[in-house]
């Protein structure tokens, strides 16, 4: 079995750039191959990702360093592939 961290988190903040927010994050989970939802809107993010510990806290690390995502602090659950 190998196990798969799932995570969820939300934050409402200001995105006037969502639209090209979007852009990025996907190539971001994408290169990382993690699964899930990002849903974007003017008023703030939610997610909800599953990929390896090391791939799923990388991605959430790189969104801490926009200012506006610093404080995030994602729910964690672990599950398991066979």
């Amino acid at each position: 079995m190998n196990p798969v961290l799932n995570i969820s988190c939300y934050k409402f903040v200001p995105l006037p750039d969502a639209a090209a927010l979007r852009d990025l994050l996907h190539a971001r989970a994408t290169a990382q191959q993690l699964k899930g939802t990002i849903l974007l809107a003017e008023e703030g993010i939610n997610f909800f990702l599953a990929g390896t510990a090391h791939a799923v806290r990388g991605f959430v690390d790189a969104l801490r360093t926009d200012a506006r995502f610093a404080d995030l602090a994602p729910k964690e659950s672990w599950s398991a592939t066979v």
